[in-house]
Parts: structure tokens; sequence; C-alpha cells
């Protein structure tokens, strides 16, 4: 079962590499850094719950925002997480079920 939500995000390159997903009254954050020594993107996210999160917060540089976290899930595969045909408006988070959501 589909379980579709809008996201907000940041750093965009093929796809969303850092946005915000609400989902069962929680605020994950999914993180896929650039790696400079590599040259490219990480091939996971990391997935952190989040305290809440102001807009003004928001309106500036996401870099610090996994500092913030309460907590680290994991990581998931890139190719794991499915996006709306706009890669910009939803993901769905029927993965988020192995974590226990």
């Amino acid at each position: 079962m589909k379980r579709w939500t809008s996201i907000k995000y940041r750093d965009f390159y093929d796809i969303p590499r850092i946005f915000l997903a609400e989902s069962q009254d929680r605020v994950f954050l999914f993180d896929c850094p650039f790696n400079e020594e590599k040259d490219e993107y990480e091939k996971t996210f990391r997935i952190y719950l989040m305290p809440p999160i102001g807009e003004q917060e928001l309106a500036g540089s996401w870099k610090n925002l996994p500092q913030r976290a309460t907590r680290l899930f994991g990581e998931v595969g890139i190719s794991e997480v499915e996006f709306d045909t706009t890669f910009r408006r939803q993901v769905n988070l029927e993965f988020l079920g192995r974590f226990g959501f």
C-alpha cells in the first residue's frame, strides 16, 4: 500500500538530496550528502527523526539539520525511495514499515 506524503526539499541533483517528510505526526529528514572525496553523492539516504522545525530555520541552509535530529533510524538506498513523477512534490513512505512506521 503506497503512503504518499508531501516533501520539502533543498539540494536537488536528479532527485532531492535532502528533504523533509511527515508521517504519523512525525517529521523525518532524509539526507543524501555529497562525498567530496568521491566527487559524487552517496548511494543512500540517512533517515533521521526530527524535532519541530520552524519555517525561519528552513529558510537558511539545511547543512546542519542532521545534527538537530533526535534519532538516526538507519539508511535506505536511493533506488528504494519512490518519488512522484516530478521528483519534487511527494515521496512514498511505504518502506518506513521496516523501521516500525
